[in-house]
């Protein structure tokens, strides 16, 4: 977990990384994202030229921000490149704590994306599903007929629906106008 180890990541073309932040990193984030999250601008309060100059100047101040991290540029800020533990793989969430004013890099294998556009919604799936088969069970006495109606109203209703709250989650996250989004 040192300079060498992130050389040789680099060297292998891993660009994209898991990453544990450190919380002073995410206070200047989101001291940087706070005029974007203000209720005077999602309800039009600056006009859409507003708006757009105010997504432009914090997209800005993003870059830079992680900009300097990923160059160590930042006093009390750094990180280390490391692998994660085999226990940290399975369960799929950090079991070390970083040290204070550090992060953590972990190569990507590739799946993060995907991980992103569900992240936060994973129980409100599950209790829908629960719910959907335990009523269409408890309507028809029929668990495999529950089942297989779960399954076709899933495949069908909530694909688009979640198709179009991963649209609007990869805007808001990459600071992205929606209309952009095809």
């Amino acid at each position: 977990i040192n300079a060498e180890y992130g050389k040789q990541w680099y060297q292998r073309r891993v660009r994209a990384f898991d990453m544990v932040i450190p919380l002073l990193l995410r206070t200047n984030y989101n001291r940087v994202t706070m005029p974007l999250r203000a209720r005077d601008i999602r309800a039009g309060g600056g006009g859409v030229q507003g708006d757009t100059d105010k997504q432009i100047t914090a997209y800005h101040h993003i870059n830079k921000l992680f900009a300097s991290y990923i160059d160590h540029s930042l006093d009390d800020i750094d990180y280390t490149v490391g692998e994660k533990l085999f226990m940290e793989q399975f369960l799929d969430m950090e079991i070390r704590e970083a040290p204070v004013g550090k992060g953590m890099l972990y190569p990507d294998d590739g799946q993060s994306f995907e991980s992103v556009l569900y992240y936060g919604n994973e129980w409100l799936l599950f209790i829908w599903d629960v719910i959907l088969l335990s009523t269409i069970d408890y309507w028809s006495g029929s668990f495999v007929l529950s089942a297989a109606v779960a399954w076709v109203f899933n495949e069908v209703f909530l694909s688009k629906f979640s198709s179009w709250r991963c649209q609007r989650n990869v805007a808001t996250k990459a600071l992205i106008d929606d209309r952009f989004l095809l």
